[in-house]
């Protein structure tokens, strides 16, 4: 049901003089995220997507993915929230962009695979986050450019590259971590992804010693040993959002 309400607002022609802002708000369980993103990206166009979830049992990776895919911002409302401060704070947000459509220029470093590949605009509050591999050292201009008010405003960054950088191994897992989540974001809705997405997830989650969809950690206790020959299977439960009925959420089989 959510996909018409989103074609309806999405997929017509708009002014292109003006940034049109798309807001969707909801308050209940949503499935099917991959579709819904697919769609949005094929009607997206220039509009902005800003996410809004109420209560406790909001969809959370579908309204953070809508809003990043649409170049806007996501924010929750939960059942104990001033709503009057949340609201206010939502908009104040959404209506100073400090930076749209980001570029930048790295000069004369030599930079290749940066994530995101695709910048989201800059809003106040919410810095932009770039990571990418470079070699040579020295000093160098980074430009950052962007629109702001109709005008195009660009900013000189002077960075100093004195290798100290390589002893920071810690650096080296963040751009990995960013690579994964590009590449995870892109599946679900860029069809060129999808059927290489998991051999590229798994091949850097296994380079960088991270946690993925398919690589994981596993703890062996060695202090002793079980008992029997097999394994048990225990029952853990799980309790439901704060403000959700399980009687009517959770079918027991």
């Amino acid at each position: 049901m959510m996909l018409e309400g989103m074609r309806k607002s999405l997929d017509f022609p708009h002014d292109p003089n003006r940034l049109r802002f798309v807001t969707f708000l909801t308050d209940g369980f949503i499935g099917n995220e991959a579709q819904i993103l697919f769609a949005m990206r094929e009607w997206l166009g220039e509009s902005r997507v800003f996410s809004f979830g109420v209560g406790s049992s909001t969809n959370r990776y579908l309204l953070d993915s809508m809003a990043k895919l649409g170049n806007g911002t996501a924010a929750y409302l939960s059942l104990n929230d001033d709503a009057n401060k949340v609201m206010a704070m939502y908009f104040d947000r959404i209506a100073h962009p400090a930076l749209t459509d980001v570029r930048v220029d790295f000069g004369n470093l030599q930079v290749n695979e940066t994530y995101p590949q695709r910048l989201p605009d800059l809003f106040v509050g919410r810095p932009v986050v770039i990571t990418g591999k470079f070699t040579g050292h020295g000093n160098a201009t980074v430009k950052v450019a962007g629109n702001v008010g109709g005008e195009t405003k660009t900013f000189e960054i002077p960075v100093s590259l004195d290798g100290t950088a390589a002893n920071r191994t810690g650096i080296a897992s963040v751009w990995a971590r960013q690579k994964i989540a590009d590449i995870s974001d892109r599946a679900v809705y860029d069809r060129d992804v999808i059927d290489t997405a998991p051999t590229q997830i798994k091949s850097v989650a296994l380079e960088y010693g991270l946690m993925s969809a398919y690589t994981s950690f596993v703890a062996v206790d060695s202090s002793q040993r079980t008992s029997g020959d097999h394994g048990t299977t225990v029952a853990v439960p799980v309790p439901v959002p704060e403000g959700v009925r399980y009687e009517t959420t959770v079918q027991e089989r």
